[in-house]
């Protein structure tokens, strides 16, 4: 029985020993995780970019819609009747002036012309003829007097000759239809073998109209000479310079006043396109930011400025006076009790998030 009883207290023993070492170990490891926890948890920092704060000229900014227009566009078409031979453009294609677009089937004009030339020929026989009756010859004409000069002229049939042989010599030339100016072709209407009528449109693409529109309260922003900004809507990247031409001195039903400005041409411009036109007019001695720094708290607009003695973001309401594509005059909200003044740093990123009096880091 006393064996058996050391058995059984040796037995509890080991095992409040056993226990008391797993007990200590999951401590431990609890103990181990916690540190790793703390140890991995870094506080999220505020990265940010700063601009300072500095009064300079702005690009006060007037954006239209309007439409480009070729300076010249016409149609081109055959001044003589006859069956087109042959066809030399596209449409798109380039072409300089005085170039053959398109031609006539020429036998019947060829053919007209040398009997207008052989009637010609006999016709300045038989004027020569009738001077001599009179004691002159062909180089003689000046000297003759105006009205029997003539007289002798239309009874020879010599000025009808002169005339048909111009009209044939005309009709000839006309078989081959020329480009009127440099520029480029649209709309080829004309086939070959069909009778030649209209061929196509030309457009002279060096230079485009831009019309546009103005209210009648921004009259006094635009004026003649002034330099514009123009871009189509398909590619923002293009971007070309213009001038204003003209405005209409009369303000429509709508309260517009017609404008147009002439811009240079380019392969990425087409006729009928449309565009917008931003128009600059220059406002010295202003406080400007980048429109990344002014955001919307409360309904108000806010930028935060880096606070000179601790660092951190310094909320600060402001008013936007003015404002262009990239840029906004501010001043400080006085009512609700801010200020600026020029050389602070004006967080211009980063500042979606950001609270007031936060730590920042300076990117």
């Amino acid at each position: 029985m006393i064996m058996k009883a050391y058995r059984i207290i040796g037995v509890m023993v080991i095992a409040v020993l056993v226990c008391g070492c797993k007990g200590k170990k999951e401590s431990d490891a609890g103990e181990n995780t916690t540190q790793m926890a703390r140890g991995s948890y870094n506080a999220e920092k505020n990265v940010v970019t700063v601009v300072p704060l500095e009064r300079k000229v702005f690009n006060k900014q007037l954006v239209c819609n309007g439409k480009l227009e070729a300076q010249s566009k016409v149609t081109v078409q055959f001044a003589s009747q006859g069956t087109v031979a042959q066809i030399n453009v596209r449409d798109g294609q380039k072409v300089q002036k005085g170039q053959v677009m398109a031609s006539l089937d020429k036998e019947q004009p060829r053919r007209q012309l040398e009997q207008a030339r052989l009637a010609f020929d006999k016709a300045e026989m038989n004027l020569a003829d009738r001077l001599l009756d009179y004691g002159y010859t062909l180089a003689d004409t000046a000297k003759i007097p105006a009205e029997q000069k003539r007289v002798i002229y239309i009874n020879t049939g010599f000025i009808d000759a002169q005339m048909a042989l111009d009209n044939a010599e005309r009709t000839y030339r006309q078989c081959d239809l020329k480009a009127p100016f440099t520029g480029k072709v649209a709309s080829v209407k004309g086939r070959q073998y069909e009778q030649g009528g209209q061929l196509c449109t030309l457009i002279d693409d060096s230079r485009y109209l831009v019309r546009f529109s103005v209210l009648e309260t921004e009259y006094k922003f635009v004026h003649v000479g002034q330099q514009v900004l123009v871009s189509p809507f398909v590619d923002a990247e293009v971007v070309m310079k213009g001038t204003i031409l003209s405005m209409n001195p009369t303000v429509d039903q709508n309260g517009q006043i017609a404008v147009t400005a002439q811009v240079p041409g380019s392969d990425k411009l087409m006729d009928g396109m449309n565009v917008r036109i931003t128009v600059e007019n220059s406002v010295p001695d202003q406080l400007v930011v980048p429109k990344s720094a002014v955001v919307i708290r409360d309904n108000m607009e806010v930028l935060f400025r880096i606070d000179p003695e601790t660092g951190h973001s310094l909320w600060t309401y402001v008013n936007v006076l003015m404002s262009n594509t990239t840029e906004h005059v501010v001043e400080a909200n006085k009512e609700r009790g801010a200020e600026l003044n020029v050389g602070d740093r004006i967080i211009t990123s980063g500042n979606l998030n950001l609270g007031d009096d936060a730590e920042v880091v300076i990117e």
